[in-house]
């Protein structure tokens, strides 16, 4: 049985070589691993075409380097097409990275003008207010050391990525030495100059404790994220993919998205970042208002595309900055800046003042706070008023457009009935103003400003179409919050815009309000909106 079914199988698959042909036997053994290890690779190559193998062309730009193949290029665009931005509701909290420096910097002068204030008193029984200017010196001259010794050892170079515990310690030691050879030195008396040897020391360690202190807590909000801005970057390059790398790793930035207009040669991520859509999908993308940065990494030597790039993303009111090569260590300037050690040039967008706005926050508080209690009883009249000569909700709610384009709800007294006509005292609200009054509470809320462009209705139009393609700078308004009262509606700018000519005029005065602003420019605005109340209409 076992001859006929070897007989069977010779029938079916053709009889083998017999023993007489030696010469081949060997040849063909030696060909088996290879065409086995052949068949392997080209399993593991068709395997790999299914997704596409990637590799960085010569101009620093991801490419799909996979074999070509009929449904290869297909597959690829349908995967690209599929590439979506992820969703972003809200901007995450955010604090700029240089206010924790400048409140280390803003507490050590108040020790050390406390410490200067308590070794005169020590040492002469007055205060430094008491005394003459030559007297006081000698204890700020040698308390002002210990900020000497802490500018010496570069211990404010620092950023809540690096800053340390101990990073203060050898300055005010330093600092402390200085001051006590000042001491002795300037001090008008022996009592005065142990009165400061004395306090010194004292002083020296309780700012040391203190920067301790506080490098531990600024380290640990670091670590949850409070200092980093949310990014988008433009470009999956090589530069893209370390400028990735190098935030995730120090928590300078939350990286949310990569667009690129080259999808199907791009990988689907970077590191933890997704890449999806390209520039006309970033532009058109809900969660844009709530970014605070979009960084250019395309490779400044594709000058062409990087130019084509900044002029599509210069319509948006976000900071637009272009990322820098690694080796460029001399970066400076007014505009320049390093986010995880990565220069960046800023190419569009208003700079970030930290101090002026959190100045004018202030301002708004407090100025809002005080008019709230001002207005408390015109307004509950004029709501009386509305409620019992029409129908109808007393405040109006209204979708307006504010800070980097988010959408907010406004608020105002309602002056017109369902019908359209105007309520009987409508027009004496809307004439002088006092229908916004409601809008204190959005300025409480940090949505307006007291003083800032005017809020416009979300998709207002023209008979030329959105105010936007009436004039191309139109979204740099929204770089700052709106405000109740503005510099363009003190110089008869319309306040909702229907004309070319109103928006440009809006615009212009707008932009310029941008560029002057101040403290002492949004009290002037505040003063002649006050006087402008009994004279001319101030708009709506």
């Amino acid at each position: 049985m076992a001859q006929a079914a070897q007989q069977r199988d010779d029938d079916l698959f053709g009889r083998p070589e017999t023993i007489e042909s030696q010469d081949i036997a060997p040849k063909m053994m030696r060909l088996v691993p290879e065409m086995t290890d052949a068949a392997r690779r080209a399993e593991l190559e068709a395997a790999f075409a299914m997704f596409g193998t990637l590799e960085t062309s010569k101009d620093g730009e991801w490419a799909n380097t996979s074999s070509p193949s009929a449904s290869g290029p297909a597959a690829r665009a349908d995967a690209a097409a599929q590439r979506r931005l992820p969703e972003l509701t809200s901007r995450g909290l955010h604090f700029d990275p240089k206010l924790p420096l400048q409140f280390i910097k803003a507490l050590d002068w108040m020790v050390i003008a406390a410490a200067a204030d308590l070794a005169a008193r020590w040492g002469t029984g007055f205060g430094l207010a008491d005394m003459n200017i030559g007297a006081a010196l000698a204890f700020v001259a040698s308390a002002s050391a210990l900020k000497v010794g802490l500018w010496l050892s570069d211990a404010y170079r620092t950023s809540p990525s690096t800053i340390r515990a101990e990073r203060g310690l050898g300055g005010l030691t330093l600092g402390a030495f200085i001051g006590l050879l000042m001491a002795s030195v300037l001090a008008p008396t022996a009592r005065d100059a142990g009165a400061l040897s004395a306090v010194l020391p004292l002083a020296a360690a309780l700012l040391a404790s203190l920067h301790a202190a506080l490098a531990i807590w600024i380290r640990a909000a670091h670590k949850k994220g409070i200092f980093s801005e949310t990014l988008v970057v433009v470009g999956a390059t090589e530069a893209a993919e370390r400028f990735v790398r190098r935030t995730a790793r120090n928590g300078d930035a939350r990286i949310i998205a990569i667009a690129d207009d080259r999808l199907a040669r791009a990988p689907s991520t970077l590191g933890d970042t997704p890449v999806g859509g390209g520039v006309e999908a970033l532009l058109a993308w809900e969660g844009l208002p709530h970014v605070d940065r979009i960084v250019i990494a395309v490779t400044p030597k594709a000058e062409a595309r990087v130019r084509a790039i900044i002029a599509r993303l210069k319509a948006l009111p976000n900071r637009v900055d272009l990322l820098i090569d690694y080796d460029a260590k001399a970066v400076q300037g007014r505009g320049a800046q390093r986010i995880g050690g990565v220069p960046l040039v800023s190419v569009s967008g208003r700079q970030r003042n930290a101090a002026h706005l959190l100045l004018k926050r202030a301002q708004d508080l407090v100025l809002g706070s005080m008019l709230i209690v001002l207005f408390a009883l015109p307004m509950f009249a004029i709501a009386a008023a509305v409620k019992l000569t029409s129908k109808g909700a007393v405040v109006y709610r209204e979708r307006r457009i504010g800070l980097n384009n988010r959408v907010f709800t406004a608020l105002k007294f309602r002056t017109l009935r369902s019908g359209g006509e105007t309520t009987a005292i409508g027009g004496l609200l809307r004439r002088r103003g006092l229908d916004s009054l409601p809008q204190l509470l959005n300025v409480m809320r940090g949505e307006m400003s007291l003083v800032g462009p005017r809020p416009h209705t979300v998709g207002l139009q023209t008979a030329h179409g959105g105010l936007s393609d009436v004039v191309t700078d139109y979204a740099h308004r929204h770089r700052v919050k709106p405000g109740m009262t503005g510099w363009a509606q003190l110089q008869g700018a319309c306040g909702q815009p229907h004309t070319p000519a109103c928006v440009r005029k809006c615009v212009r005065l707008d932009l310029e309000y941008i560029s002057r602003a101040s403290l002492w420019f949004d009290a002037q605005i505040v003063l002649r909106t006050a006087l402008a109340f009994f004279k001319d209409p101030i708009g709506a």
